[in-house]
């Protein structure tokens, strides 16, 4: 039986904690079945709200092949608040330039963006459960390529 020696668990901790991202209020990432977003197909996220001082950045986490065959991406978006009302927003996102080079982080055939959402901090007005939907909106109606779709929430650091 192998012994564990405490030293190099110790470092192996502090190099996990190191990796993660400060301030994350929320991450979550929905896998696409087979690499294909049909349009019919929503992607739900549901997120806790306490404190409505705070100020957030949202954003989308989307995770494609390489074989995608588009530089941008449509998105409907649905925001649910805990009194059942909802805002609907679009967006669109440049995923590769006119030359076909991929904007964020390229590791073989799987590209990673990270998408700020809006470009105004956001205050979620009431406490309690939020519901996040997402939708593709590309004449395409399957999208092959994508492989997770995420929604990450951050606090926003006063700025001193």
């Amino acid at each position: 039986m192998m012994k564990r020696n405490p030293i190099f668990c110790f470092i192996l901790m502090l190099f996990l904690y190191s990796c993660t991202e400060k301030n994350v209020h929320f991450l979550e990432y929905k896998e696409i079945h087979d690499s294909s977003w049909n349009h019919s197909d929503s992607i739900d996220f549901e997120f806790e709200i306490k404190d409505t001082l705070m100020s957030y950045d949202v954003f989308l986490e989307l995770r494609t092949t390489t074989s995608y065959d588009w530089s941008n991406i449509f998105i409907f978006s649905d925001l649910t608040f805990p009194n059942q009302k909802t805002r609907r927003d679009t967006f669109e996102f440049e995923l590769a330039d006119k030359y076909g080079k991929w904007h964020g982080n390229k590791s073989g055939v799987t590209v990673e963006n990270s998408i700020k959402l809006y470009n105004k901090k956001v205050n979620f007005p009431l406490k309690g459960n939020y519901h996040f939907t997402v939708h593709q909106a590309m004449r395409d109606l399957n999208l092959k390529g994508i492989m997770d779709v995420g929604v990450k929430i951050k606090k926003v650091e006063l700025q001193h």
